[in-house]
């Protein structure tokens, strides 16, 4: 009965069932193997018996072997990533960018509404810039002044008017 050897390249690879890259990794492994066989089927015209699959596993089994079995695990992934990715971007944008469009065109007022936003801000402005300037010119000229110009009225002192409500008294 002959021995059979049992490869543990899974362990080697895998690190826990949670280990993606490793199943990747081991993925590739087996689709070397079975390229491998099928290889050996097409020269010998016969299935390899286990001693005709130790050179195999023993050059897969190499350090420099499983790191590559990693490295082609890590660039399908990457390859799968950026393609479903890339994939996501594009329906994503083809999606986003008519309503992006949409929501600035609403957002925006319209040119009547505009110019009559404008023509308000421009009242207020000249109205307050006026209500400046009136301030301004009445703290120099004091309120008394500013009265008697903007209402055109007289302004009579009470002691003045006192003084013109008595008649004149001779000297004694």
């Amino acid at each position: 009965m002959t021995e059979e050897r049992y490869n543990y390249i899974f362990s080697e690879l895998v690190n826990d069932e949670d280990d993606i890259l490793g199943q990747l990794a081991y993925s590739v492994y087996k689709r070397q193997k079975i390229e491998y066989i099928h290889a050996f089927k097409e020269r010998n015209g016969t299935d390899p018996l286990d001693c005709d699959l130790a050179a195999f596993h023993d050059i897969s089994n190499s350090s420099s072997q499983l790191e590559a079995y990693r490295t082609q695990a890590t660039r399908l992934a990457t390859n799968f990533l950026e393609s479903s990715l890339s994939t996501e971007t594009d329906e994503l944008a083809a999606f986003y960018s008519p309503r992006a469009a949409n929501d600035i065109r609403m957002a925006r007022p319209g040119f009547w509404k505009g110019a009559a936003q404008s023509l308000v801000g421009s009242g207020l402005f000249t109205l307050l810039v006026g209500c400046l300037v009136f301030f301004a010119w009445s703290l120099k000229q004091g309120p008394r002044q500013v009265i008697k110009q903007v209402f055109d009225v007289v302004i009579v002192d009470a002691d003045a008017r006192n003084r013109k409500m008595q008649p004149d008294r001779p000297q004694t």
